[in-house]
């Protein structure tokens, strides 16, 4: 029967007082969806030296938003936080200005939110580490990192880019698995600066360990012999500059440096550096890792990179436990006497106003053993005692799942659900399990099933903890109650306070006359609390204890004999707690301990003796363990080793030197037994950080029977060996395959540790027919030598063993070698080991141009052919690149372009030569065919002997003529509208010069349309540039056919200082105008008849614009209307100051290609022929009156239109404008002029006033650029 005994009052111990701040491993309830992260999980420390509430609130989520800017920028991939609950300590929640920060107060709302488990940490400055925030990575490439921890003063000493590019890299750490790029000085494995050998001389030359996307990093060396060969070490750190703009990757290098904000990718890695991420990835870039997580293998893409961050702020909704014992699932009464009283002696150490409640299931029905309570000590002796009234029955699991369903149900309201069962399985289990995923129920598995199958239960627990007890028998110190007893201590450890295993010994009463039993232990650090439990293993035996008396390391009993007011005393156990009622400050040193048994017993008993300390903060050393399951999934043992983890530290700070180890036990069918012991270690294969207090090794040969395994830890210092950093340290933590101390000092003078860890569960057992189990990884490749006369390296490492080191030694090897950024080769080779256990191996370097690195990496095959991981890489370097002079590889680059120069005239020179006649008859076709096109029957248009002939012209009637519905559907053009008061003066002439290469000086003067767009025309119209014209961007009027090339096009550029259009004489439909007078030009409709013989692609609209298409069909782009005047190009009246002979006039360049049109011709004829050289040979653009016309929407490429709206211009038309009857002008007078010289002499860049003093008329354009017509 219990025997309760306590005091009548009792004080709550505040909670924020007892929380952890230390990061633990444990499932994170983070997913991507298309609505970014969710389910993020942020936690602000008591004491974490935040100032005010409001403000660093709102700093903290200002932080928060920009990491996810800086996180999806530098992937370059839709990855943001949607979704982040941000839970405030609990004086925060108790302070009523802090309180209303709180967006809700109800903890049903995410309910599965923990402050000890979050994502995000935010604390005080670390004691070492300071202000800078890391998450540590203790296993292999992918495996994600603790959480990230954020010291309060890094929120306000950073800029905002800098904290929020430093968060991005942090975030790649915790969530992915990515390792940092770069390295420290003076560190072995990772050096920030690395010799390595030059495949072209003797020497040995310094490379710095960056990663900066291919290109070259401005800075220096930390020193001068870095820089010259052979005086370089590994002491040689390189500096880069702060400002580096061409520099952008990698966020994993240095995040701190400008514009350095994109992740490395396949195409810029560069994976011959000892970095840590080639080091442990391989050949993957930082954002491979990345994408090979299921958060971007699953196919999900968030939708809306800039929704607005879903900001929950809470109080912790952790509350208590919620109890199942399944006492039908025991197999005998003995287990389940054990998983009661264990469940009991739990409940007697509940220090702090938890929510507690108790379901049994007896086989048929659930049990409601005790409702949801804030339990405190009156309730302690009822409660007890209930529960040690339960007996053990049997029964079905098959109703089971109401059990669940209320677990669930105490799961919304913050509580942690205990299943304390033996059974495998239950029916409808794959529906349970999905239900409390979707509902995020923590369950701790505390499993007493002996079997060596796997528990299917275990599901369950993936947001929790799965610990299965071994069955140990025959042994004085453990068994399955003691195991029981403290699983579930360093699960209440883990989630409310600073709780340690500091003591466990075995008391064994041999005869009556041994009734008094003494002993020793060390409290290496001020506690506040120590919790002392004595019980029986064999729980069929009656405690036979009278006293316990605890002193203190000066003799002073802090508890004797006579002190009963804090005895929890049952039939099977009797405890209490130094410190439950008051205020204490418990001194360390050596303690002592005095049991008095009952005289009246005289059997044999095996007792145990249990001892915790508990502190209010962490200056105690604190162990936490977990395994490589941290989901609590089976592992698939065959694709890498079981790791297992302890992470010792005091007041967060890491402890160094200690000596941990872990004692794995497996099922055999009936009973559980040791099967190996593993030292753990801070350093060697299995470590990557040394220092960083994470002790870890692998379990590499499994068992052949049994799929779980328990693992219990035992971490102890000794003559103050174990040692903590009581300096500084300023540089990224997570970078160096080390953390150097600056100042340690001894931990404690010694201290002992016991905790009882999670266990983990294979997914398949493995099979000695078939080894499916690959060698040991090199880790130690090294180059030992090079010859550079014969080019032959000599490389060495240490011969792994099979099975992941647990095997024979491996003598066959796979080495893989590659050049630059292209694919491994390898070669396989049969290599005898060394008395040393070393490997050498020779290999022919290949020859290397300047900048080049050829790599190694050496991986080892067993007789199954199974293949190790890639060791570590291996660089050699080509020559330096060229300080002057052309380089090899600029050498062979213009030796290739120049060999493909040759051949392309080869094949020229061999057309020509084999082919000549058909050439040249193909040449006189040409010229026959474009005299005939061209020459708009004007014989004087003709070939010339010595000088062009001009073609005379007058204007064409007024636009308004050609908006006639008259013209017919076929074409015919239509009449000329007369005007009973035009004039019967004689038409102006308009003239265009051409420049010519043999000019006499009885030369005259030529005329040409000039064709347009509608833009062009309201250029013209208007008199200044259009600011809508835009598809040049210059005051240009491209003048080709639709077909065109543009580099056979004409271009009008048009100058700004004095340029001018202008027509002489009077209009022949102005009765009122004089021969004389300056007339501003007429611009003309020009219909477009098409080619019915080419079927032209139509468009999708109809045109508009007030030009009735006759069919009303579509058009296509090249079928619209375009325009055409005629102009006289003419010099200014006078030179103007701004003016000179080279900007102020527009000329004609209609220059001749000699192998297609003879040089004599007139200046139309040539114009045509060269433009017509640049149309398709498919397309025939020839009317009636042989005029080429040409169409500015198009940007002179074949391959389409450019961005002109062909829905701008007019509907085409039939029909073409009459012809213009030729008229001869009058003989012009000769002038000079000392800039520009006679008129008509080729060598003058203007003309002159013509002879009849005509004042010009000018139309400025806005352009800087010279003015030109040329046939390009």
């Amino acid at each position: 029967m219990a025997r309760l005994r306590t005091e009548n009052t009792y004080v709550f111990v505040p909670l924020f007082l007892v929380l952890i701040a230390s990061p633990l491993t444990s499932t994170s309830h983070i997913t991507l969806t298309t609505d970014g992260y969710q389910n993020v999980v942020v936690a602000i420390d008591e004491n974490s030296g935040f100032t005010s509430c409001q403000q660093d609130l709102e700093n903290i989520k200002e932080l928060i938003r920009s990491t996810s800017v800086s996180f999806g920028q530098g992937l370059e991939r839709p990855a943001y936080f949607g979704d982040v609950t941000i839970i405030l300590p609990d004086s925060w929640v108790s302070d009523p200005i802090c309180s209303t920060l709180m967006t809700s107060t109800n903890i049903t709302l995410l309910p599965w939110a923990r402050s000890h488990s979050a994502d995000i940490r935010f604390t005080p400055n670390h004691p070492v580490f300071g202000n800078q925030p890391h998450s540590f990575q203790y296993g292999g490439c992918q495996e994600p990192g603790l959480s990230i921890n954020v010291p309060s003063t890094f929120v306000s000493n950073f800029t905002d880019v800098t904290k929020a590019r430093i968060m991005a890299r942090e975030w790649a750490h915790y969530r992915y698995g990515v390792f940092d790029e770069g390295g420290m000085p003076d560190d072995e494995r990772h050096p920030s600066g690395y010799m390595m050998f030059q495949t072209e001389s003797s020497d040995k030359v310094v490379r710095a360990n960056t990663c900066s996307g291919g290109k070259t990093l401005r800075g220096e060396w930390n020193n001068e012999e870095c820089k010259s060969t052979n005086s370089g070490n590994s002491s040689c750190e390189f500096q880069p500059d702060v400002y580096n703009p061409d520099i952008t990757s990698s966020l994993m290098y240095r995040p701190d440096l400008n514009n350095m904000e994109k992740f490395c990718t396949k195409e810029n890695h560069d994976d011959g550096v000892p970095s840590k991420l080639s080091y442990h990835c391989g050949s993957l870039s930082s954002s491979d890792v990345i994408y090979k997580h299921l958060d971007f293998t699953s196919g999900v893409t968030p939708a809306n990179a800039s929704a607005e961050i879903a900001f929950s702020v809470i109080q912790n909704p952790f509350s208590g436990y919620h109890v199942i014992l399944d006492i039908a699932s025991f197999s005998n009464k003995l287990l389940f006497d054990q998983a009661r009283n264990s469940l009991m002696q739990f409940i007697a150490f509940l220090l702090d106003p938890v929510l507690l409640s108790i379901d049994t299931y007896d086989g048929v029905n659930v049990s409601e053993l005790q409702p949801p309570v804030y339990l405190d000590t009156t309730m302690l002796e009822p409660l007890l005692l209930t529960l040690e009234s339960v007996n053990y029955v049997t029964g079905s699991p098959n109703d089971f799942g109401v059990a669940l369903e209320r677990a669930q149900t105490r799961a919304s309201f913050g509580q942690d659900v205990l299943l304390l069962t033996a059974v495998q399985t239950i029916p409808d289990l794959t529906d349970w399990i999905t239900s409390y995923d979707e509902n995020k129920v923590i369950v701790h598995l505390v499993h007493f099933g002996v079997s060596t199958a796997k528990v299917e239960m275990a599901q369950l627990a993936s947001y929790g903890s799965v610990h299965v007890i071994p069955n140990v028998a025959n042994s004085n110190l453990m068994n399955p109650y003691t195991w029981a007893v403290n699983t579930l201590q360093s699960i209440y450890g883990k989630t409310r306070s600073y709780r340690a295993k500091i003591f466990e010994q075995s008391v064994i009463k041999t005869n009556s006359s041994d009734m008094i039993k003494t002993g020793y232990f060390y409290l290496d650090s001020p506690a506040s609390k120590l919790l002392v439990s004595l019980y029986c293993l064999n729980t069929e035996q009656s405690l036979d204890v009278d006293s316990v008396s605890i002193f203190q390391p000066d003799g002073y009993p802090v508890r004797n004999e006579t002190t009963v007011n804090d005895l929890i005393s049952t039939d099977d156990f009797y405890t209490f707690v130094v410190g439950r009622y008051q205020a204490v400050t418990l001194p360390p040193g050596m303690w002592s301990y005095e049991i008095k048994l009952d005289f009246k017993v005289t059997q044999q008993i095996v007792h145990r003796l249990d001892i915790w300390a508990e502190a209010a903060d962490s200056s105690q050393v604190q162990v936490r363990t977990w395994n490589t399951a941290l989901d609590n999934q089976p592992l698939d043992y065959t694709k890498s080793p079981v790791g297992l983890y302890a992470q010792v530290t005091q007041d967060r700070k890491p402890v160094r030197g200690a000596n941990v180890t872990a004692y794995v036990y497996v099922t055999d069918g009936a009973t559980s037994n040791l099967f190996t012991t593993i030292p753990l270690l801070d350093e060697g294969i299995s470590d990557v950080t040394s220092g960083d207090g994470i002790y870890s090794a692998w379990l590499t040969t499994p068992s052949s029977t049994s799929h779980s395994y328990s693992v219990y830890y035992q971490a102890y210092g000794i003559n103050s060996l174990a040692v903590t950093d009581n300096g500084t340290y300023t540089r990224p933590p997570t970078t160096g395959s080390v953390i150097p101390m600056s100042n340690p000092i001894p931990a404690a003078t010694q201290f002992n540790r016991y905790e009882y860890g999670p266990s983990f569960q294979l997914a398949a057992l493995l099979s000695s027919s078939f080894d499916l189990i690959r060698p040991q990884r090199v880790t130690d490749l090294t180059v030992l030598s090079y010859d550079v006369s014969s080019k032959i390296a000599e490389l060495g490492w240490t011969a792994p063993r099979d099975n992941y080191g647990s095997g024979d030694i491996v003598t066959r090897f796979r080495l893989y070698q590659s050049i630059g950024s292209a694919d491994s080769n390898f070669t396989e080779y049969t290599t005898p080991i060394n008395a040393d256990g070393s490997v050498n191996l020779t290999v022919q370097v290949p020859y290397l141009f300047e900048g080049e690195y050829v790599k190694y990496r050496v991986a080892g095959k067993d007789s199954s052919n199974n293949m190790a991981d890639p060791s570590n890489v291996v660089s050699m370097t080509g020559p330096p690149f060229r300080t002057g002079g052309i380089s090899n590889s600029t050498m062979w680059a213009l030796i290739g372009v120049a060999i493909a120069i040759l051949l392309i005239i080869l094949i020229i020179v061999l057309t020509r030569w084999c082919c000549p006649v058909e050439a040249k008859r193909r040449q006189r076709q040409a010229k026959r065919k474009m005299r005939q096109w061209f020459s708009c029957g004007d014989k004087t248009a003709k070939r010339a002997d010595t000088a062009p002939t001009t073609r005379y012209q007058s204007p064409p009637p007024t636009i308004e003529q050609w908006n006639s519905p008259t013209i017919s559907q076929d074409g015919e053009l239509p009449a000329v509208r007369s005007d009973s008061n035009a004039s019967t003066t004689p038409q102006p002439q308009v003239e265009l010069r051409q420049k010519t290469a043999d000019p006499v000086r009885t030369s005259t003067y030529g005329s040409e349309r000039i064709y347009f767009g509608q833009e062009d025309i309201d250029r013209i119209k208007s008199g200044p540039r259009s600011e809508t014209y835009s598809e040049r961007g210059t005051d240009e009027i491209i003048k080709r056919a639709p077909s065109m090339d543009l580099q056979l096009a004409t271009i009008l550029r048009m100058n700004s200082s004095n340029f001018s259009i202008d027509r002489v004489g009077g209009d022949g439909n102005d009765p009122n105008s004089r021969p004389t007078e300056i007339i501003k030009p007429r611009v003309y409709a020009r219909p477009f008849k098409p080619n019915e013989a080419i079927n032209r692609p139509m468009g999708n609209q109809p045109a508009s614009r007030g030009y009735p298409y006759n069919s009303n069909k579509p058009l296509s782009m090249s079928e619209t209307n375009l325009y055409y005047t005629d102009v006289a190009l003419r010099p200014p009246a006078a030179q103007s100051a701004k003016s000179s002979p080279s900007n102020s006039y527009l000329s004609v360049y209609a220059e001749q290609r000699a192998d297609v049109v003879p040089p004599q011709q007139s200046a139309q004829s040539s114009l045509a022929n060269t433009l017509r050289n640049g149309m398709r040979g498919n397309e025939e653009w020839q009317d009636s009156n042989s005029f080429i016309y040409t169409d500015p929407r198009f940007d002179g490429q074949s391959k389409g239109p450019s961005s002109f709206d062909p829905q701008l211009h007019p509907a085409n038309q039939n029909g073409l404008p009459p012809p213009l009857p030729s008229v001869p002008p009058p003989f012009p007078a000769r002038t000079y002029n000392v800039d520009m010289g006679y008129d008509g002499d080729y060598r003058s860049s203007h003309l002159s006033v013509d002879r009849n003093d005509a004042d010009q008329q000018a139309m400025s354009r806005s352009s800087s650029k010279p003015s030109l017509v040329s046939a390009v």
